[in-house]
């Protein structure tokens, strides 16, 4: 066998060893090892040296043949050494702000390019020993050691920022930490921040209105990274629990603060206690102001006082009699109001479920609401087993107002308060996710015309708001098919009273309660006309129960009403009466 033959042998032997020395890097890259925050850029150069590397072998190999033929043997077949790259289910992010790491991926990649570099460099000066010994061109070798040299030198940068990412978690999640180590640092609202950390209130009016879906993550990175006294500072600052991406407990103490700080400002005032300072305070203000103004003053000042006892109220209850512990998200009380109160943690709880209420919501009288996520906590801890709870009741946006029913842009006849407040409730959960120290199921619950604003919230981040949706007494959510909304399939539910007039609409969109929408149903009953659009959360109903086994994932135990053995009537009102509720 001729001396051209045997170098043939060996480097396809080496080729066919070495040719996929990058593919298990490429393959952790397309399983998401690393998305976003220069993951493209890296992404694109691994491709070029993964497909110059085989291309070298194929070439060297080609040059040996030729060299078997010129000596007069049949020229050797090459193998076929082009693998094809893995294939990407999701397209990658683009450039732009970072989105997230996965550090078992991570560690993995590290591995692979450290494994790459050594067998590549091997390989590469081996080939170039073969290609010289016959006088052949030494390109391909120098082609294979520059992908090893790529490998070798990108493996560093890469261990040393998963080595502080491992150090600090789970003290610090391991996603907050990965943001400033691999994120891009040209983030839009980098400014805004600085100037907040900074003590610029200013910077936190406009913070609040973004509502870009990286801010979240972004604000968590920020806040892990700041000093102690500077943390501290930032929690008496006003509004600044209601900043999503904050943690739970943050955004608690931020506003439990403010809330107490309201209070003693609100009650400083001698016309929010009615005697005579009162009445001698409001006359110097009709002096000062126009009595129309005066009096609306007043009116307002008790009003949010008013509030302010309420929420104190509710969250006087946590922790005790098996209540869980209440974490104030955030809250405002002017205008309808806004209020965000979630009983447990929803940064540590292995399932958050978040309850969106509709037509009427308002501050002064959701009471009851946060009752409803309480009810709601306490059913789906009985049935979650060792797994955690947290019950959100979310009023994040302005509700439309029966009141305000002829209003353009304000009316419950229409879709804009819905369209706005699906802007706020994506927003949340982006935060909800920013904010969260370990992986975790999340539910979002919309009733009545907060199905609306949950259903087009969906769609604006589309599996990403919630693994599942639940809507009850829904007039419409804004599509025509469940499977629109952007969550996996089978996981979007319809409970409806029978007797429930605003289930019946179908206003917006097709009637999720028609088997033509594709949602799963679960059992609820029949209640009194007057009250069954509020019924879904009675005690001991099977509603509340079935609630409570779709968001721990039990949907296979779902119960039915109880129905009294008794003829059906025409009137189901008039049954009820007569023989007791059906539950």
């Amino acid at each position: 066998m001729s001396e051209a033959s045997e170098a043939f042998r060996r480097v396809a032997l080496l080729a066919t060893h070495h040719h996929t020395d990058l593919d298990a890097a490429a393959r952790l890259m397309t399983a998401h090892a690393w998305v976003g925050g220069g993951a493209p850029h890296f992404a694109a150069s691994l491709a070029t040296h993964r497909g110059s590397l085989q291309s070298a072998l194929t070439l060297a190999l080609s040059c040996l043949s030729q060299a078997v033929a010129r000596a007069g043997a049949p020229a050797p077949v090459i193998p076929h050494l082009i693998t094809r790259p893995p294939q990407v289910a999701v397209a990658p992010a683009a450039h732009g702000p970072f989105r997230g790491i996965d550090p078992r991926a991570m560690s993995g990649l590290v591995t692979a390019l450290d494994s790459a570099a050594d067998r590549l460099t091997a390989a590469g000066e081996r080939l170039r020993a073969e290609l010289t010994a016959l006088a052949l061109p030494a390109s391909p070798a120098w082609t294979v050691l520059r992908a090893a040299e790529w490998s070798a030198t990108q493996s560093p940068g890469l261990r040393r920022r998963l080595a502080k990412i491992q150090r600090t978690h789970p003290w610090i999640p391991s996603g907050v930490a990965a943001y400033d180590l691999f994120g891009s640092h040209s983030f839009p609202c980098d400014a805004l921040l600085s100037r907040l950390a900074a003590g610029d209130p200013a910077s936190l009016a406009e913070l609040l209105v973004v509502r870009d879906a990286a801010l979240p993550a972004r604000v968590n990175a920020w806040w892990h990274a700041l000093a102690p006294g500077t943390r501290l500072r930032l929690t008496t600052m006003p509004g600044f629990g209601s900043l999503d991406g904050l943690p739970a407990a943050v955004r608690d103490q931020a506003n439990r603060h403010r809330l107490a700080t309201e209070k003693a400002r609100l009650t400083a005032r001698p016309h929010t206690v009615y005697g005579p300072a009162a009445f001698a305070s409001i006359a110097a203000d009709l002096r000062a102001l126009s009595p129309p103004r005066a009096l609306l003053a007043h009116e307002e000042a008790v009003r949010q006082l008013a509030s302010i006892s309420m929420i104190e109220h509710a969250l006087a209850v946590a922790g005790t009699s098996g209540h869980p512990p209440a974490y104030l998200l955030s809250f405002d009380l002017t205008g309808t109001g806004r209020l965000v109160v979630s009983w447990g943690d929803p940064d540590a709880a292995d399932i958050t479920v978040t309850y969106v209420p509709g037509l009427n919501s308002r501050l002064s009288d959701f009471a009851g609401d946060i009752d409803r996520a309480r009810l709601l906590w306490q059913q789906s801890q009985a049935t979650a087993g060792a797994r955690t709870i947290a019950s959100i009741a979310w009023l994040g946006y302005d509700a439309p107002q029966l009141a305000g029913t002829f209003t353009p842009g304000a009316s419950v006849a229409g879709d804009a308060p819905a369209a706005r407040g699906a802007v706020e409730l994506a927003a949340f959960a982006d935060g909800l996710t920013a904010a969260r120290t370990s992986p975790g199921r999340h539910v979002v619950l919309g009733h009545s015309y907060g199905s609306l604003v949950t259903g087009k919230a969906a769609r604006l981040r589309p599996f990403k708001l919630a693994d599942e949706l639940i809507f009850v007494g829904s007039p419409g959510v804004g599509v025509d098919h469940a499977d629109e909304l952007g969550v996996p399939g089978g996981h979007v539910w319809v409970g409806e009273d029978g007797n429930d007039p605003v289930a019946k609409l179908g206003r917006f969109g097709r009637d999720p309660g028609s088997t033509a929408f594709g949602a799963r149903h679960f059992p609820v009953g029949r209640n009194l006309l007057q009250d069954a659009h509020s019924s879904y959360w009675n005690p001991h109903s099977a509603s509340l129960r079935n609630l409570g086994l779709i968001v721990t994932g039990n949907s296979e135990r779902l119960v039915a009403p109880f129905s009294p053995q008794t003829p059906q009537l025409l009137m189901p009102e008039f049954q009820q009466q007569t023989f007791g509720q059906i539950r």
